[in-house]
């Protein structure tokens, strides 16, 4: 799992940058809501499960197998109806020291569409496997919701941290040659000019991605939201 952090840490970074420089050619997402969408408008399936088996299938020849992981839909977005789905990514991007899912785990997957031998793998790397941790729907009792009747309470929350980074927040400028006007001090010159313009990002792209998430339901509402919306206009 080392490898694959390290992998998205770098895709995170190379991202923010390319903005910065100028390498991007769409509009970066600028919350992390529109970075989901983003990923979402890539995805040919959507759903969320729990991993029920994870099997590694050598291939013949010698050549790299294939990393097959069944999923047990919970809500199907788009691409599937529900039941059981494997996902069947190539066995290269797992080394054999890596687990790339466990029994047991709970994700929102957004998969890019599969190729013509049936191989796929989330969207943004493993930015696309994202976490669901907590418990529900569950029953709770009238003490507890305060109502007549028992409601169900809903305690699971979708783990946006790693969507959170391929935020890249808008630039600020500062006028160098008015900042050292100001101070007293000489301000450079750049390519004739008198003055200086400095580009700052406001953030970090991982600066506040420590602590993001959001409700099941609500992530579930607005991925239903825009499938309607996307469908519409196709």
């Amino acid at each position: 799992m080392a490898k694959r952090w390290a992998w998205r840490m770098a895709c995170a970074v190379a991202m923010t940058l390319g903005t910065e420089f100028g390498l991007a050619q769409a509009t970066p997402p600028q919350t992390t809501p529109e970075a989901l969408r983003a990923m979402a408008r890539q995805a040919g399936v959507i759903f969320t499960g729990e991993v029920k088996e994870v099997r590694r299938l050598p291939a013949a020849g010698g050549a790299t197998g294939v990393v097959e992981i069944d999923f047990a839909v919970e809500d199907a977005i788009r691409g599937v109806s529900g039941g059981v789905y494997t996902v069947r990514e190539w066995a290269g991007l797992w080394p054999a020291e890596d687990e790339p899912f466990r029994v047991g785990q709970r994700y929102l997957m957004l998969l890019y569409p599969s190729s013509a031998a049936g191989l796929s793998s989330p969207v943004g790397g493993m930015d696309g496997a994202i976490p669901i941790r907590g418990t529900g729907p569950m029953e709770t009792s009238d003490a507890v919701t305060s109502t007549e009747n028992s409601a169900l309470l809903d305690l699971r929350v979708v783990d946006l941290r790693w969507v959170g980074t391929r935020v890249v927040p808008p630039l600020t400028y500062r006028d160098e040659s008015a900042r050292a006007r100001s101070s007293g001090a000489p301000s450079a010159a750049v390519a004739g000019s008198d003055v200086t313009v400095a580009a700052v990002p406001a953030a970090t792209a991982t600066a506040s991605a420590d602590s993001l998430s959001a409700g099941y339901a609500t992530v579930l509402g607005l991925l239903r939201s825009w499938e309607k919306t996307d469908h519409a206009t196709r």
